[in-house]
């Protein structure tokens, strides 16, 4: 799963208070009502699914984090609108104040955040902070969530950012973060995609040269007629090399 933060950075923010610096990692004080559920994330779930744990959230918190988790999956995987993504982001915002030590909570929350600004560009400066701040704690308490998700995510948005001072984007802190991210979970292309894309926003093409030569690598098929991909990678290879070398 890949977070997508993009296009709606383009927007160019004129209005007093919406470039306010964004908040940074700190686990929300809350009210633990019980033990944090466990949850599956990226579970298939439709939308009468998600329309009772959005009824059952109202007196039960654990609902609110398998609503936030139902929504986040429909929006995602099933074309959802504004609408969804809104209600997945006021419940994802109610379990992480009912757990705040939930990675998950956290993460959901970020993550439709991220899904509503895609969606409705006028709000999309506003959440930036809340976007890096949930991010952050749930890289605080789990970051091998969701395949190096939260890494992920932060990547995703110090990257697709506006710079300072109208936003907080970063592409040196997004290498950065995207370089946790394939640390963690090498496997994920996601995770090596975005690196090679932060790499090549910092003009450091031969590093970029390389993560994109170990993409191809990890991606090759196990049948080659003709052994077109090796022939592939091995040219890769020397064009790699041929960027070191200035």
């Amino acid at each position: 799963m890949k977070v997508v933060i993009v296009l709606f950075f383009g927007l160019i923010c004129t209005l007093p208070g919406c470039a306010t610096p964004a908040g940074k990692a700190g686990i929300p004080v809350g009210r633990p009502t019980a033990a944090v559920p466990r949850i599956d994330l990226w579970e298939p779930c439709d939308n009468t699914q998600a329309q009772h744990w959005r009824n059952a959230a109202v007196d039960e918190p654990a609902a609110a984090l398998r609503g936030a988790a139902c929504y986040a999956y429909l929006v995602e995987r099933a074309d959802g609108n504004l609408a969804a993504a809104e209600s997945g982001r006021k419940l994802a915002e109610q379990a992480a104040t009912a757990f705040p030590k939930s990675a998950e909570a956290h993460y959901l929350l970020g993550y439709l955040s991220g899904l509503v600004a895609q969606r409705s560009p006028l709000k999309a400066l506003s959440l930036v902070s809340v976007i890096e701040r949930e991010a952050l704690v749930a890289q605080e308490l789990n970051p091998r969530l969701d395949q190096a998700g939260p890494a992920r995510m932060l990547g995703d948005l110090y990257l697709r950012a506006p710079a300072f001072p109208v936003s907080i984007g970063d592409s040196a802190l997004a290498v950065d973060y995207f370089r946790q991210a394939v640390e963690l979970a090498p496997d994920q292309a996601d995770n090596r995609l975005g690196l090679i894309e932060a790499l090549l926003d910092e003009g450091q093409t031969a590093d970029a040269c390389w993560q994109l030569q170990n993409l191809w690598q990890g991606l090759a098929p196990e049948a080659d007629p003709g052994t077109v991909w090796q022939r592939g990678l091995d040219l890769q290879l020397r064009m790699c090399e041929g960027l070191n070398d200035n």
